[in-house]
């Protein structure tokens, strides 16, 4: 029996160290990333669902560069009116350019997530900036708070939100030109 006991004490032991060193190699080998403003790494936080305490969670975001093809093709795209739901509804899935005055921005704190609504109402389109981009925008002087009011044109991919509705996600200060 003491020797059962002797033997379950060495195990844990044995596996408790391995694990300790573990832990720390994938400390050592995953150093912060660290250089341009588009390889570095951004840390978000997500409510834990059991508690009212926020995780944090690493998340790097590096935007692809568009190519030269890919730059023609958005000169290409058609260009649909903010407010022509019918239409860009049709478009769901798609990239397009959009045009049209921004009525109102929010903001969540809890996700530092901008909404940029189109209209008062769920129907109108929103273009959503998260916060893995929020960075990106301002290094960019564009700060999303900004927008409001302003006369831009989006170009991006539209999707239809269960929840929310139209939508197009920004992920580059590139995807938005102000026009006014």
């Amino acid at each position: 029996m003491r020797r059962n006991a002797a033997t379950a004490l060495l195990i844990g032991a044995v596996t408790f160290i391995a694990g300790f060193a573990t832990h720390l190699l994938y400390q050592r080998w995953n150093q912060p990333l660290t250089g341009s403003p588009e390889s570095a790494a951004l840390v978000q936080s997500a409510p834990s669902p059991n508690s009212e305490t926020p995780h944090e969670y690493r998340v790097s975001y590096v935007p692809l560069p568009l190519t030269a093809a890919a730059k023609e093709q958005n000169l290409d795209l058609p260009v649909i009116v903010a407010r022509d739901v019918e239409k860009l509804r049709d478009l769901t899935g798609r990239e397009a350019r959009v045009r049209g005055r921004i009525f109102r921005v929010g903001h969540s704190a809890k996700s530092n997530t901008y909404f940029l609504n189109f209209g008062p109402s769920r129907e109108a389109l929103t273009a959503v900036i998260f916060a893995s981009a929020v960075e990106l925008f301002e290094k960019n002087k564009l700060a999303p708070r900004n927008f409001e009011n302003k006369e831009v044109e989006l170009t991006g991919q539209i999707k239809d939100h269960p929840q929310y509705g139209l939508e197009i996600v920004l992920e580059s200060p590139k995807q938005i030109k102000i026009l006014n």
